[in-house]
């Protein structure tokens, strides 16, 4: 069985959605697949990116349109930057309602990164902000 069959017989088309979703090993937290060529692992979306549409472009990434990491569909994956993957994954979905501290990002307490897009809590970077001020503040009194 050749390598682009062998990769062929790990997913199965979605027929709602028309995702290809990969049936082989996926990551543990994320969710993408992996596929194993000439002993070399690599992310499934992007075989099937160079497969079906060619090279990544230098400095891309592959984003999935339909915002599922499994899905090795061509027709949903497309190259773009890494900021601009991160701040599509911000706006469809991708954002965790309460940050690693517990805080809720929602309301007064929710900030847009206007350089990333990513969403970020007000109340870790003012807390964030005092830290590195009082560090600041500590090492110009040992100078003196």
């Amino acid at each position: 069985m050749g390598v682009i069959e062998r990769f062929e017989n790990k997913y199965i088309p979605e027929p709602n959605s028309g995702c290809w979703l990969w049936l082989g090993c996926l990551t543990g937290s994320q969710g993408y697949g992996y596929f194993c060529v000439k002993r070399h692992r690599m992310r499934a979306h992007r075989y099937s990116y160079e497969l079906y549409k060619g090279p990544i472009p230098d400095g891309m990434v592959i984003d999935h349109l339909c915002r599922v990491p499994s899905c090795v569909n061509p027709d949903h994956l497309e190259a773009v930057t890494q900021k601009v993957n991160m701040q599509r994954g911000s706006r469809m979905g991708k954002r965790v309602p309460f940050c690693s501290k517990g805080h809720p990002r929602s309301g007064e307490n929710l900030y847009i990164s206007p350089n990333s897009g990513q969403y970020v809590c007000r109340e870790c970077v003012r807390n964030s902000v005092r830290k590195y001020q009082k560090r600041k503040r500590d090492e110009q009194s040992l100078k003196c």
